[in-house]
């Protein structure tokens, strides 16, 4: 069977896994769910329900994910996420036929299609941009859609990263090439983040630190220069290419799945 769309995520938190998995019954393409982290599922899963052991953090429990994936498409997740919301029951269907209209208008796979996102009811979209709602910033896509292919060629995810803001990096290096962001704005997904994260906690303490690590590889002048963008500090810029080479995970004896290879340590 060939499957369209593969979700991935590292996922602990067992008690929303029937949930998130029941929201994409309503689709008709062929998906599969890949959930990556230390807890076993507590319930029976389908076929398509894919669940591998990592204790691992977060980016590097990702990055297993995607190399298992077997989706034409993959998309970043979570287990806090929901595809249903009012009446859109059929949310991965409309972000994947968006991908081939993309695919065929510009006759490349260079397109990433990101979702509406509803954050505890409040629909945020226009807040996705690299640096939050400042419009001028590239759009990104926390939870997007892209080709299994073209993430493999752009070499996945960088070890540096931990916790979160690795997708951001992945998101600009597909401009970096000549792609894309188009924000499908009939496909949402649902997320509980503030809710599920509450300050202070680990994930967040290594999202501070991931999101330094993103800057220094894309703001002239690195972490900090936005730092006044409160007060309309606008024209600091944003570089077009990568300012640090990418370090890409590896499998060494297949030790991804087994040893954390960004920073040691408590999680």
């Amino acid at each position: 069977m060939d499957i369209q769309v593969s979700l991935v995520a590292s996922a602990n938190r067992t008690l929303h896994w029937a949930p998130i998995f029941a929201s994409l019954n309503h689709n008709k393409i062929n998906y599969e769910l890949i959930f990556i982290g230390n807890n076993p599922p507590e319930f029976i899963t389908p076929k398509n329900f894919i669940w591998q052991k990592a204790a691992v953090k977060p980016a590097q429990c990702y990055e297993i994910g995607f190399r298992i994936a077997k989706g034409e498409c993959i998309m970043w997740t979570a287990d806090d996420a929901f595809y249903t919301f009012k009446d859109n029951k059929d949310n991965i269907d409309r972000a994947y036929n968006a991908y081939k209209e993309a695919e065929k208008k510009y006759n490349d796979n260079k397109t990433v299609i990101a979702f509406r996102p509803i954050e505890n009811g409040g629909d945020v979209w226009g807040f996705h941009h690299f640096f939050g709602g400042w419009q001028h910033t590239p759009v990104m896509a926390p939870f997007g859609l892209m080709n299994r292919e073209l993430l493999r060629q752009l070499g996945g995810y960088d070890r540096r990263f931990i916790s979160g803001q690795s997708e951001n990096d992945l998101v600009m290096r597909v401009y970096e090439i000549g792609g894309r962001v188009e924000i499908c704005m009939n496909a949402f997904v649902h997320v509980r983040h503030s809710l599920i994260h509450p300050k202070p906690n680990l994930f967040r303490e290594y999202y501070d630190s991931d999101r330094v690590f993103l800057e220094n590889c894309w703001v002239i002048g690195g972490y900090g220069a936005y730092k006044d963008r409160d007060k309309g500090k606008k024209d600091i810029p944003i570089s077009k290419t990568r300012l640090l080479p990418l370090e890409p995970f590896t499998n060494d004896n297949g030790s991804i799945a087994l040893i954390t290879q960004g920073p040691k340590g408590r999680w």
